[in-house]
């Protein structure tokens, strides 16, 4: 008998009842993740009973199961409701430690979103303290120049800021300045982000020409990086020209 007309084999039924299942999971997933730029209710709503099936149908354990909670929990944050994104952030993160570990990549990047919300939520402490431990989990893991360990220590940085330890956030966004040039070149957007950061933190210490001239650099390596009609490099080029970006807000 030719190939082409022998039967395909047969795939039970409960096997291909759930492998349809995933993938209506998966495709609810991708379309809540669509909407959360322009509307991060939306994007909850949609993302809440996901999570909760995927949890039913995968575990709670599952990879697809994680990677739904951290999303939703990160939506939330983007929605507003800080609180509510820090307990969910909060069990992300144990959940990840239980199942891949405490320094394990995604770990740590849930860490990192626990600190960025905490930040935002005005709780600058408790965010130095979950900022410091993704900082030196991953100068451990990954050394002290790679492009996520920078980002931890500018996550850090900015924690150090909101608790109103100024001159920790200097030190700490200067360093993070030199070693981003020297390792990657100072013309990333990761070196543009960082020299930015600097020069808020200049301006919120009332060093008004290290913070013009900080802004002024970042705008035009951020330009030549993206173009000078890109968003960013809009949004840099704004912020410069407003005499209130460069003062203290204390």
């Amino acid at each position: 008998m030719a190939w082409w007309n022998r039967s395909a084999p047969s795939i039970p039924a409960p096997r291909r009842a759930r492998t349809e299942r995933v993938t209506a999971l998966r495709s609810r997933h991708a379309d809540a993740l669509a909407v959360l730029p322009e509307d991060p209710e939306e994007a909850v709503a949609r993302l809440t009973p996901t999570v909760v099936a995927c949890r039913a149908l995968l575990g709670p354990d599952h990879p697809d199961s994680l990677v739904a909670e951290g999303n939703l929990a990160v939506a939330t944050a983007q929605a507003g409701k800080l609180d509510e994104a820090v307990d969910l952030l909060r069990t992300c993160v144990a959940d990840r430690t239980r199942v891949w570990g405490a320094d394990a990549p995604r770990t740590l990047d849930a860490r990192e979103s626990l600190a960025a919300v905490l930040r935002m939520a005005g709780r600058a402490d408790e965010a130095v303290e979950v900022a410091a431990g993704v900082t030196d989990a991953r100068r451990r893991v990954l050394g002290l120049v790679h492009p996520d360990t920078l980002t931890s220590r500018t996550g850090l940085a900015l924690a150090r800021a909101a608790a109103g330890q100024l001159p920790a956030a200097v030190a700490l966004l200067e360093s993070a300045l030199r070693d981003g040039e020297y390792a990657h070149g100072a013309r990333t957007l990761q070196t543009v982000c960082i020299r930015a950061e600097l020069a808020r933190c200049h301006a919120e210490a009332g060093r008004v020409p290290d913070a013009a001239a900080g802004l002024e650099r970042a705008a035009a390596d951020c330009a030549a990086v993206l173009g000078p009609d890109h968003p960013d490099s809009r949004a840099l080029a704004a912020e410069l020209g407003a005499p209130a970006a460069l003062s203290p807000t204390g």
